[in-house]
């Protein structure tokens, strides 16, 4: 068991300090091979740790999925990136709640999920076996601390494309033009219309961070007995992946080599 965590967290580790081309060096094979094969490796490992994968076959399973669920992440970052915000918020959901299913035992469509500014509800579709709860919510503490400092840094807050945005007067810090906490997005006042669609990146790919996280802390979707209940508490998510990126590579890596602007950047600018 250790050994296996050992290897697991090796893994983690390389994944998340892996570094970013240049901005202007990102061709956009890159990008979907980041995608594909960075879910698929920390579904794998996500699934090992949560005690899902027993042999070959699961293994397989969860490397496959979570393949599969990279390219729907990519695909969901061109669309934010081309301004279909909703469409690719929606698909970015789907693409984290595969990588939950698998992960977890279940069917691949077995729970389909969307993540709202405090909770992220998940709804049992007719695939799920024994499900607790025809509707299950969890919460996150980083999703909570990210609303508070979203709303710390800005003046006004509305709905942009089916998501919670807010706008500020001021930037952080000179030629800042906008940015993201969570999966929460602030643009500058007067700055263009690209801006958002480039944080709208960052929002992907903090829904991105968030699916790839073990959750030890997450009840198991099937009940042992007794009823399906029609509302039922989850859990907390502790997202340690989205946390770790937080206070590690957003503050260590130069804004040109850090690859969530590197990503973002390429396809904002490809559309």
């Amino acid at each position: 068991m250790v050994k296996k965590t050992m290897v697991i967290a090796v893994l983690l580790i390389a994944w998340l300090v892996m570094p970013s081309a240049r901005l202007l060096a990102v061709s956009e094979k890159t990008v979907v091979l980041g995608n594909v094969v960075g879910s698929g490796v920390t579904t794998l490992a996500r699934g090992l740790l949560q005690g899902r994968v027993h042999s070959f076959k699961d293994a397989v399973k969860c490397l496959g999925y979570g393949m599969a669920s990279g390219y729907g992440f990519y695909q969901a970052k061109k669309q934010v990136a081309a301004g279909r915000t909703f469409s690719g918020i929606l698909l970015a959901n789907l693409s984290a709640s595969v990588i939950d299913n698998v992960t977890s035992g279940e069917g691949p469509l077995s729970y389909l999920g969307f993540t709202l500014p405090l909770v992220r509800l998940e709804v049992a579709t007719p695939f799920a076996k024994r499900p607790r709860a025809l509707v299950s919510f969890t919460v996150s503490p980083r999703d909570a601390i990210s609303l508070a400092l979203a709303i710390s840094k800005a003046d006004r807050a509305s709905l942009r494309g089916g998501m919670l945005s807010f706008e500020a007067d001021e930037p952080l810090a000179e030629n800042v033009r906008g940015w993201a906490h969570g999966i929460f997005p602030t643009v500058v006042a007067g700055k263009p219309e690209s801006v958002f669609r480039h944080e709208m990146v960052h929002v992907v790919q903090s829904l991105q961070l968030m699916a790839a996280s073990p959750e030890p802390f997450l009840k198991s979707y099937r009940r042992d007995e007794g009823k399906m209940k029609l509302l039922d508490f989850g859990g907390v998510r502790a997202q340690v992946l989205g946390l770790a990126n937080d206070l590690t590579l957003a503050k260590l890596q130069t804004y040109d080599k850090y690859w969530r602007e590197a990503e973002a950047y390429s396809l904002v600018v490809s559309q």
